[in-house]
């Protein structure tokens, strides 16, 4: 007698327990839209989340203003009054293969009531960036074309300075020497914003 009672109370709770295990788990979960959560989508919509301001495979298209000053010779760089020269705005397109070594290509739009574009240039760079000041001092160096006053060939060799606010955006500013093979010798200053893709 006291065996079968032990034997219903052991299947009723094995009952009872597979019956509660059979019953499905139910989980409620929320879908969150933009519309239930507007401050967060839109405070997280534009954050570029990363801890490098300078990166490889980095490309970046600059605008800039520009001044211009005629040179007689690399010597007399520091003698150069600052009211001989001529203003301007140009573009450049930048390509950085490492973080520290890249290429790039600008023109520069000098107001002479001359052509357009008065000079293209290509040159190697390397910057070194200073983490995480945002700070990247950098040099530079190569050839270009003028179209004014005579189309003719150049050298040109410059440092700079670049600081960015986030990894997308930055401020850069600097100068160039360049040899010319038919006139004379100039020299052009650079600041502008780049913007990074």
């Amino acid at each position: 007698m006291k065996m079968t009672k032990l034997t219903a109370i052991t299947a009723a709770m094995m009952l009872g327990a597979g019956a509660a295990m059979a019953q499905p788990v139910v989980t409620q979960t929320e879908t969150v839209h933009v519309w239930s959560e507007p401050g967060t989508w839109w405070e997280n919509h534009f954050v570029y989340v990363t801890t490098d301001l300078y990166t490889a495979y980095e490309l970046s298209l600059d605008g800039f203003w520009s001044w211009t000053a005629a040179e007689r010779n690399i010597d007399e760089i520091f003698d150069t009054d600052i009211r001989g020269g001529r203003g301007g705005i140009g573009a450049g397109l930048n390509y950085f293969i490492t973080r520290e070594l890249g290429i790039s290509a600008d023109f520069n739009a000098v107001d002479n009531r001359g052509n357009f574009v008065d000079y293209f240039s290509a040159s190697g760079i390397l910057r070194f960036p200073i983490d995480p000041t945002g700070l990247a001092p950098y040099i530079f160096g190569g050839g270009g074309r003028w179209t004014e006053p005579v189309w003719q060939n150049s050298l040109h060799a410059g440092v700079g300075l670049e600081y960015r606010f986030n990894p997308i955006t930055g401020l850069f500013a600097d100068a160039r020497y360049i040899w010319n093979d038919k006139t004379t010798d100039a020299l052009i200053i650079r600041t502008g914003l780049r913007f990074v893709f």
